[in-house]
């Protein structure tokens, strides 16, 4: 496992008892309703995510990412509440391993997906989490210290994506699996919820160009709270025209589970190259 700096701070707030987390989460989610930036960032996310497939839902769905944004932040203190999700369909990243070939497994930083890249390991084996570069930084903030703690909390390594292309591309050629974020800012154009986006075609050329399997992770979210997840069936990239028919299959795999839980997308506009936004806690 990855030992990562625990800060005071990380202490402090991993010390509240798993049971008395709820309480936390209503009180913050209270102090931050009476903001009205904070109710505006919420609608601005949901807008640009289902203002063109569905506008009927913005209002509802940015009340409730206000609070699944309070959630996240404090889950990520709670390993036991995020690190172990159910797995539907682990089979397929364990046939897809089997092979010896590399693996590629793709996903979207929608659910509480540090838990989820740590899930992975305990429905399969340990995997290495491409990362970006901040996160492992001496000086990260707290947050970004916890969300690598919660992945790597069940053995998972975290893998700077700032080694570059080469290095990723030889860690698989090796037959190693790494988990790679779809919805990185990039140059490429895909289309994704009705709206064409600007994102990262890296994941899909590194499959491409090392012959690595691929498999999509995808979030879930019941109305009790219970999350889980769910792997689509390994992926050839050979059956794809090229890198970037392959990104538009994998991002259009997403659509479904993002739109049955919208407001389980972290800070989409992040995720796709609006410049406009900026990362928090």
């Amino acid at each position: 496992m990855t030992q990562v700096k625990v800060t005071p701070s990380m202490r402090v707030r991993s010390a509240v008892p798993d049971a008395l987390v709820p309480a936390v989460v209503r009180a913050r989610v209270a102090a931050k309703r009476r903001r009205p930036a904070a109710m505006e960032k919420a609608h601005r996310e949901m807008e640009w995510l289902l203002g063109a497939v569905a506008p009927e839902r913005v209002e509802p769905a940015a009340s409730a990412y206000l609070v699944r944004d309070v959630v996240r932040s404090e889950w990520r203190y709670h390993p036991k509440l995020v690190s172990y999700q159910q797995v539907e369909n682990a089979a397929a990243l364990t046939k897809a391993r089997g092979t010896g070939r590399g693996v590629v497994v793709s996903f979207l930083h929608h659910g509480h997906y540090e838990g989820a890249t740590a899930s992975l390991a305990v429905a399969d084996r340990p995997l290495g989490i491409v990362v970006s570069p901040e996160m492992l930084a001496e000086d990260a903030p707290t947050f970004l210290r916890q969300h690598v703690r919660a992945g790597t909390i069940t053995g998972n390594h975290p893998v700077d994506a700032g080694l570059g292309g080469k290095e990723l591309a030889g860690r698989l050629a090796k037959g190693e699996a790494l988990a790679i974020a779809t919805d990185v800012p990039g140059s490429a154009v895909v289309p994704f919820l009705g709206r064409d986006r600007r994102g990262s075609s890296g994941a899909a050329r590194l499959a491409a160009a090392t012959n690595s399997l691929v498999v999509t992770m995808h979030a879930h979210c019941e109305s009790d709270g219970r999350l889980w997840l769910s792997l689509g069936d390994p992926i050839e990239p050979r059956d794809f025209a090229d890198p970037d028919d392959l990104l538009r299959h994998l991002v259009a795999a997403q659509e479904e589970s993002v739109l049955a839980w919208p407001e389980g997308y972290h800070q989409p506009t992040l995720r796709w190259g609006d410049e406009s936004a900026t990362s928090t806690d």
